[in-house]
């Protein structure tokens, strides 16, 4: 009798054992639903490849300098009479939310020019400062600045038939997140608001924060 019940309680741990595993794998296997923000989150981070940059302190940048933070990464320009000025007042917004509601996570706000002719480094130094000591400016030559545009979701261009001292620059108007294995983790489309991208956020960093 005692054999019969040492065998049965073996079966039963061995059962609940198997079951555990089973789950385990099958939790594994399941792709987790895609996260619900203003914009899309990458189930699987996307590599930036090769660039090099210049920061608004003149020293080089490339693609290694977004390690070990998380990056947030808009293209504009210092000329732009509306939407990279009011971008760049919601994301020192975002950068002020996040560190109340998300504390944990070192987060970065960068300025990509993609007016390299007229927007020297001094000038980006000048004009990030403006909207928070803390922000980044980056420039360089036109390719390097479109080969990080593309691996980050923008375009732009300079539309032909203008002034050639106050032409305009056509560009997309989202705000990449990379995450800090410095690759591409999420893309926030305008309309931009910074209670929503700090709630979005708070959502990618709890899922992938802890991955690198």
């Amino acid at each position: 009798m005692k054999r019969a019940q040492s065998v049965s309680i073996g079966i039963a741990a061995a059962l609940a054992i198997a079951v555990g595993i089973a789950a385990g794998l099958w939790r594994r296997a399941t792709p987790s639903p895609p996260l619900e923000i203003g914009g899309y989150a990458l189930p699987t981070p996307k590599p930036l490849g090769a660039f090099e940059l210049v920061d608004d302190r003149g020293t080089k940048f490339t693609a290694r300098d977004f390690a070990g933070h998380w990056s947030f990464v808009y293209f504009g320009y210092t000329y732009c009479p509306d939407v990279c000025p009011l971008t760049l007042v919601e994301l020192a917004d975002v950068k002020k939310r996040i560190a109340e509601r998300t504390p944990g996570a070192p987060v970065s706000v960068y300025f990509v020019s993609v007016d390299p002719r007229r927007d020297s480094p001094e000038r980006l130094h000048e004009y990030v400062s403006y909207f928070d000591p803390d922000f980044h400016g980056l420039t360089g030559d036109v390719a390097q600045i479109t080969a990080l545009a593309n691996a980050a979701g923008a375009v732009f261009f300079v539309p032909p038939g203008q002034d050639e001292h106050t032409y305009l620059v056509s560009h997309s108007s989202s705000i990449a997140l990379l995450e800090p294995s410095g690759a591409l983790r999420a893309v926030f489309t305008a309309p931009h608001d910074a209670a929503q991208v700090a709630a979005d956020f708070a959502k990618i960093y709890a899922r992938y924060g802890g991955q690198r």
